[in-house]
């Protein structure tokens, strides 16, 4: 069955899958990034590949950061990530509860200071990120407040923000 373009019977199973051996639970996502050098390309390009196919993402800093602004900068892709892990935990949540969604979309929003970027200070470069839902149901508002929180416990990429996570890298 699904509810909210969400398909339930598989999230059960899956559940049932991992809940029977945790280790069906972990998966790895990759990707490569590479610099481009030419001054007439955008700065960075990634092959995603996901079940169905591959896209190639490209990246462009601002122009405040040495970049032209052709395309999204890193932090756009960051922002959109969380918001696009949020939306999707919030449908799959309120599908979960039998809470039909007539629309949902979120604005997402991270207030920067790149004063650290800069040498400057030692100010958090992220202060905050928010998220408002705006979202259509026939569910009284404290079902979706449920949802909301629910969301926000749930979802892999607030995890990411609230939480300090190992960060490795090294020079290959």
């Amino acid at each position: 069955m699904k509810l909210n373009n969400v398909d339930l019977e598989r999230i059960s199973k899956e559940a049932q899958a991992i809940k029977a051996d945790p280790s069906k639970g972990k998966r790895v996502n990759k990707l490569e990034a590479t610099w481009s050098t030419d001054p007439s390309k955008p700065q960075l390009q990634a092959t995603v590949k996901y079940e169905q196919g591959q896209v190639v993402m490209e990246c462009d800093s601002p122009t405040f950061m040495g970049g032209e602004g052709r395309r999204p900068g890193p932090l756009h892709y960051c922002i959109m990530g969380f918001a696009a892990c949020y939306t999707s935990t919030f449908a799959t949540s309120a599908a979960a509860k039998n809470i039909s969604l007539k629309s949902l979309s979120v604005a997402a929003e991270c207030e920067l200071d790149f004063s650290k970027a800069y040498g400057v200070n030692e100010n958090p470069i992220v202060k905050n990120a928010t998220f408002t839902v705006n979202v259509k149901s026939d569910a009284p508002r404290s079902k979706l407040e449920e949802v909301k929180e629910e969301a926000l416990a749930k979802c892999p990429g607030i995890f990411v923000l609230r939480n300090n996570i190992p960060v490795t890298a090294r020079i290959a």
